[in-house]
């Protein structure tokens, strides 16, 4: 089988897109298949050599998300980086053999418009299917768990597009994916299509040997948001530190930049834990294999992110804790506990709420040997599921 996987997010090691298409290529090259990888035009040296990766595609809209442009800009984006995806990708397609599957694993409105366009007329009538993987989507979930298309203009023009799609959909030859089970259902009830859920692959880092030490290391990495409860961690943090002064419990928190929390105010490093003996703050992106250093050496992951941001969405790292046997503290109603619940072993704590987290953290630390059993448990079940191997079977059914 001869895959394209077409990623303009793979630029540079910030974020998770290296491991994310590190991992696909490398699974699917195990499974016999041929792959090759498109990036962005500007991807680092290091990259192209450990990806084989083609330097052809426009720059990242993803690195330009958060840049403070104006609206008017932001909306320009959309055709500008649509027209740019349908040209580079046509004349590659044009220059090249033909690919069983296009797999476009992190799909944006800027990126859609473009697919529609070559889906429509440049793979019209060839046998190449084209699967668009969703990570989120402009859908919101109302007080009583019914989803909602967010109203702005952007979503207008993405339920057009789905609509635009519908007859390559129901045909086959495009495949629309998402990681979770929720955001499938969703999708599947907004626009009457059918989508597959398609669980994210993800590797298990070497574990580090558990040491003797009675200290216990709780950590959250990756970038500091509101959207992951980073302003809420930092408060149960102080106050764990202030209930429980005798406390075996360490914490490292990944804080690359400030943030704006949901009035708009700047989160900055509380000064009590920079100063604070018991806690780590990470200031960098982490370099090659110091990401699974951390890990080996972490007890309990923290991640308290919002309903509001995750009650469709998936998050990489709640998988990498789960198939590496790390319990983890996650808020009731997202994903992340309903996959935690199935391949792993977690304390719930309520949505957004400060005394809720606190005494999950607390739980997590009491019941700590309890908790690693039932992770180490449900390990291989997490492995086998988040794989390249179940990912492709799974895409070749669809």
């Amino acid at each position: 089988m001869k895959w394209l996987i077409v990623e303009d997010a793979l630029r540079d090691k910030k974020g998770h897109w290296f491991e994310y298409i590190r991992t696909f290529r490398c699974g699917l090259m195990h499974e016999g298949d041929e792959v090759t990888v498109l990036a962005d035009r500007n991807v680092e040296l290091f990259i192209r050599e450990q990806l084989d990766a083609k330097p052809v595609l426009p720059a990242s809209i993803w690195h330009r998300m958060s840049d403070g442009a104006k609206p008017w800009k932001r909306y320009l984006r959309v055709p500008v980086h649509a027209w740019q995806t349908w040209r580079c990708v046509r004349i590659w397609l044009k220059n090249n053999q033909d690919y069983d599957l296009i797999f476009v694993p992190t799909v944006s409105l800027h990126h859609l418009l473009g697919w529609l366009w070559l889906i429509k007329r440049v793979l019209k009538g060839k046998r190449t299917r084209v699967l668009l993987y969703f990570l989120s989507l402009p859908i919101t979930l109302t007080s009583d768990g019914q989803a909602r298309w967010v109203n702005s203009l952007t979503t207008s023009l993405l339920r057009w597009i789905f609509r635009r799609l519908q007859s390559s959909v129901m045909s086959g030859r495009v495949v629309l994916g998402v990681e979770t089970v929720p955001l499938k259902q969703a999708l599947e009830t907004l626009t009457n299509l059918p989508v597959c859920y398609l669980p994210q692959p993800v590797e298990a880092f070497a574990k580090t040997p558990e040491s003797a030490s009675t200290e216990l290391l709780m950590g959250c990495y990756g970038g500091a948001r509101c959207e992951k409860g980073s302003d809420l961690l930092q408060l149960a943090i102080v106050q764990y530190l202030k209930h429980y002064p005798q406390s075996r419990t360490r914490f490292a928190v990944q804080w690359v930049d400030d943030f704006q929390n949901e009035q708009g105010e700047w989160v900055r490093m509380n000064p009590i834990l920079v100063h604070s003996e018991r806690v780590t703050f990470i200031r960098k992106y982490f370099g090659d294999g110091e990401y699974g250093d951390w890990l080996g050496q972490t007890q309990v992951m923290l991640l308290p992110y919002r309903r509001s941001s995750y009650g469709l969405r998936g998050s990489r790292v709640i998988i990498e804790a789960m198939v590496n046997g790390i319990p983890v503290v996650v808020a009731c109603g997202t994903t992340l506990a309903e996959q935690a619940e199935r391949f792993g072993a977690a304390i719930p704590c309520e949505d957004g709420d400060l005394a809720s987290l606190v005494e999950a953290m607390h739980q997590a630390e009491q019941n700590y040997h309890a908790l690693k059993e039932q992770a180490e448990k449900q390990k291989a079940a997490a492995r086998e599921h988040f794989s390249v191997a179940e990912f492709r079977r799974i895409t070749s059914l669809a």
